[in-house]
């Protein structure tokens, strides 16, 4: 029986390919709707928009969406922060003020308000659909499209049978690789993941808070960091690094022993966990971020700890970046080379932001706390560009 991967499939053009149906891809594809450039979005799975998981939304980051008129929708769903407390051994060390307040919200949250965007501006999300293969020429990238159903129930249903029940080829000018940790795009390119920091292990809880506030509580204690602020709705996110005990059950029990261990200047133990999760992160770096006609943003390029959500804020910033580049290319005749340099200039931020190929200057006064953790902190601040070169002033530290 004839395979549909071995049919002749018919052949689709468009301006931008968008593999990834993230917040970073779903941004690229807005930017892109709103420069006036045909655009397709493929995501390889099924996703729910039930309330996920939180989300820190910078203050570039909200400024960005706001350029789109989704700030003020975005802000009646989340809760603002405006500040963050330092504490080193157990010692309130410093507050920082934010530029502007950053945001925590569902993801689930910020990935709808994006879809229904896409929605009005008639772009079509294609799920669930993967780009098989890249083939780059020298005027397109041509990738095999195959959409997939499911024939096998499994649990959860991810884990079942998915065969292809249809293939196409779509010829794009530039493609946008926001397919995340396991990119299929990074891979085509042959771009290697590098290992810039060992894997950090953190059990993340959330759940109810009777007084939420508008700070976000940043601690490291024993060498390990931990995490607490606000959600909407009187709820709360704690974050724990680990460095045993990973099998053990993520309850509330654990909560309260963490809460105890790690963090003993939080003065309210939460009455129930909501959602929580034992989660490894691997601190990688992709080699490049991209060449000519085919470009990485978001995970598929970098990936840090859930501290400060850097990796999702600097991949909104990377798309939004990326479709100005790619626009001027299309619609105004520049040459590719700005795409390179946008390139390197990522690459050198994500390095600083890592830790990895980079120094830490603190003023000469500096207290020992800072010089020890200065590699620590900064990646887990919830602020980014600009605004976070404010907030390390307010440290007293440099970073080169």
């Amino acid at each position: 029986m004839t395979s549909i991967l071995d049919t002749r499939p018919p052949v689709e053009a468009t301006q931008l390919l968008v593999v990834g149906a993230g917040p970073v891809g779903l941004f690229a594809a807005l930017c892109a709707a709103h420069r006036g450039l045909q655009v397709i979005v493929l995501e390889q799975n099924f996703r729910s928009l039930a309330r996920g998981h939180a989300a820190i939304l910078h203050p570039s980051s909200l400024r960005l969406l706001g350029e789109f008129g989704l700030s003020s929708r975005l802000l009646a769903e989340g809760q603002p922060i405006d500040q963050v407390d330092l504490y080193v051994e157990g010692c309130h060390e410093r507050t920082l003020e934010l530029p502007q307040s950053a945001l925590s919200i569902p993801q689930s949250v910020v990935e709808e308000l994006l879809l229904k965007e896409l929605r009005a501006r008639e772009v079509e999300i294609r799920s669930p659909c993967e780009a098989t293969t890249l083939t780059r020429g020298p005027d397109k990238v041509q990738a095999r499209v195959v959409r997939r159903e499911l024939a096998t129930l499994g649990a959860p249903p991810h884990d079942g049978e998915w065969e292809p029940v249809e293939s196409w080829l779509v010829d794009a000018d530039f493609v946008i690789g926001a397919d995340g940790y396991d990119s299929q795009v990074r891979s085509a390119l042959g771009v290697e993941s590098l290992e810039v920091g060992p894997t950090e292990t953190f059990a993340m809880f959330e759940g109810w808070r009777a007084t939420p506030g508008r700070t976000l509580a940043l601690a490291f204690q024993r060498g390990l960091g931990s995490l607490a602020y606000p959600l909407p709705g009187q709820r709360a996110r704690w974050g724990f690094q680990l460095d045993s005990g990973f099998d053990q059950p993520a309850d509330l029990e654990r909560l309260r022993y963490l809460l105890a261990a790690s963090a003993p200047w939080h003065d309210e133990a939460p009455a129930e966990v909501e959602w929580s999760a034992v989660t490894h992160f691997e601190r990688r770096l992709a080699r490049r971020f991209g060449t000519d006609r085919v470009w990485l943003a978001g995970d598929s390029a970098h990936i840090t700890s859930p501290f400060g959500g850097q990796s999702m804020n600097g991949g909104l910033s990377e798309a939004y970046e990326l479709v100005d580049q790619l626009a001027g290319c299309l619609q105004d005749g520049k040459t590719r080379a700005g795409l390179e340099q946008r390139g390197a200039a990522r690459e050198r931020e994500w390095q600083k932001l890592l830790g990895f190929n980079v120094l830490y200057e603190a003023r000469s006064n500096a207290p020992a706390w800072l010089r020890e953790n200065a590699r620590r902190i900064v990646p887990a601040l919830p602020v980014s560009g600009a605004d976070l070169q404010q907030v390390l002033a307010q440290l007293g530290v440099n970073v080169h």
